[in-house]
């Protein structure tokens, strides 16, 4: 029998299909689903990340969701209602069970959205205008925010609801510390009231969940596959070549190399669809000096002529056919044209010109240029390591020498969290499927709620007041007139640097019945073995 660590030094995916059949109770079906990335933590409000999302919503649900088709959808609220400017109700659905037996009750709720406002939360910019949260009786809510919140049912469709009672037990009254490397109960245990239920956690090995019999939705979604294994594999060829053998089910991120031939393979078949998530790259605009870097006394990035220099010295239309095999669409601002505050005006792109960006940068005073580190994942979005590996020496024409600073998504966002980077590429999307998502967390001035995910400590008071407006603003076309203001003045700025949206692949056994969904988040109770 081998031993844990000749498994280890051979194949990550063997260990984890290892653990993954331990012994247990006789299972119809299992369905193993590879990513490149682990989950970070089970602590549904501790880290807003798109893998994240994706495993915690198998067993944890929100008052509201989305269909495959995006489209607002009742979860754990059968209904709601704007009963003023500042006032919502939600009625809950009777007759749910968490995992553990629990009823969920309004008192779920309200502890739930309030724990999602903790300090230690991502999830904060969510229930921002969250004021309280009443509990009129056991299946009716209403949440009073501090101001009109336009959108509010599309937040929620982000904050899973958690049990009071387990919460308490457990003492996990406050979201995890994430980015402070704490560790909770709630980080490798689950307890919610989704089709499946978590029965193993190894952190970067597996996590296996079971079918929950008790799932108050079985009548629409009927048990398809009893047993969900998640397997993260670093290694693009073993994934696929897990695919091929037969030892998983579904990989979300195949190499885009390899989908000729996963095609060509009667037994395997890829799922397309267009993804809303965007890839950019910034740059930190606050700092004094360039942290990250050297040969320079001050930080280059404050100048705009040197991020312009930048944005023309990519060539996202060569990353695109040559990298990304055409599976991606080139943008000209931050946020897919599919959002809402999409206008076609935001769609050209500065040119790709490294003649003129060596100008940029010569008059900026930086003609011989300087050393700066990028940081990028290598295991979060589509050949995000062969994007930025490809953009080193397309700013080496212009004399800027980067540092390629690689790392996995688990090490590489605590870090940028914590705004150690000078320069970055970052993916975002927005499920609530409105361009205001994407600008409060990278625009707007970071104060611990708002700004999470602006690396760069981007600053604006103009800025900052559109974003307020938005927020509060109930006639759409006022809205979306906002909108386009702050994408204007942040796109003059370059404070970031716009990619492409990812085309989005899924491969699969032929006999899976698996759609892809544009937010490349499956739900796999809409999985069955196909007929």
């Amino acid at each position: 029998m081998k031993t844990l660590s000749r498994i280890l030094s051979g194949s990550g995916l063997a260990l984890a299909l290892a653990c993954a059949a331990l012994p247990g109770p006789a299972l119809a079906a299992t369905l193993t689903w590879s990513t490149a990335s682990d989950l970070i933590t089970l602590d549904p409000h501790a880290a807003s990340v798109g893998i994240n999302n994706t495993g915690l919503g198998q067993f944890y649900e929100p008052l509201i969701t989305r269909d495959p088709d995006l489209r607002l959808t009742p979860a754990l609220a059968v209904s709601w209602q704007s009963l003023d400017a500042t006032t919502w109700e939600f009625k809950l659905r009777e007759g749910v069970r968490f995992h553990d037996g629990a009823a969920f009750t309004a008192e779920d709720v309200a502890f739930s959205l309030m724990r999602a406002k903790a300090p230690t939360s991502d999830y904060k910019v969510a229930v921002a205008a969250v004021a309280e949260v009443v509990v009129v009786d056991d299946h009716t809510v209403r949440v009073i925010t501090t101001e009109p919140a336009p959108t509010f049912p599309d937040w929620l469709t982000t904050i899973f609801i958690m049990d009071k009672g387990w919460a308490e037990a457990h003492n996990v009254l406050v979201p995890q510390d994430f980015k402070g490397g704490e560790e909770n109960f709630a980080a490798r245990n689950a307890n919610g009231t989704g089709p499946f239920k978590v029965v193993e956690r190894t952190p970067g090995v597996t996590t296996v969940m079971e079918a929950f019999e008790g799932y108050w939705d079985r009548t629409n979604f009927p048990v398809s596959y009893d047993r969900l294994v998640h397997v993260p594999v670093g290694s693009a060829a073993t994934r696929i070549a897990g695919l091929i053998a037969g030892q998983v089910d579904v990989v979300l991120d195949p190499p885009l190399q390899d989908l000729g031939r996963i095609e060509a393979d009667p037994n395997l078949k890829v799922e397309y669809e267009h993804e809303i998530r965007s890839i950019f790259f910034g740059f930190d605009v606050s700092s004094p000096t360039l942290r990250y870097g050297s040969g320079v006394d001050t930080n280059p990035f404050l100048d705009l002529r040197v991020r312009k220099a930048v944005y023309m010295a990519i060539n996202a239309e060569a990353i695109k056919t040559q990298i990304m095999r055409g599976l991606s669409s080139t943008i000209g601002s931050i946020f897919s044209p599919r959002l809402n505050g999409h206008l076609p005006e935001f769609d050209p792109r500065l040119p790709y010109d490294p003649e003129a960006a060596r100008a940029l940068m010569a008059e900026a005073g930086f003609a011989k240029g300087f050393k700066v580190r990028l940081d990028c994942t290598n295991n979060r979005y589509i050949n995000d390591e062969a994007i930025c590996q490809a953009v080193v020496p397309m700013l080496a024409q212009i004399g800027i020498e980067v540092e390629l600073n690689l790392r996995p998504a688990t090490q590489a966002f605590p870090s940028m969290l914590n705004r150690e980077t000078s320069f970055f590429m970052l993916g975002f999307d927005a499920p609530t499927l409105d361009a205001e998502y994407i600008f409060r967390f990278t625009l707007h001035t970071p104060d611990g709620t708002l700004g999470t995910w602006n690396f760069g400590n981007y600053s604006n008071p103009e800025v900052d007041a559109l974003l307020d407006q938005i927020a509060v603003e109930l006639d759409p076309d006022k809205r979306r007139a906002l909108m386009a203001d702050v994408i204007r003045i942040t796109r003059d700025a370059v404070v970031y640097v716009p990619l492409h949206t990812q085309g989005l692949a899924w491969a699969m056994k032929a006999n899976v019945d698996l759609r892809a969904r544009a937010d490349n988040k499956p739900q796999f109770m809409y999985a069955h073995p196909a007929q």
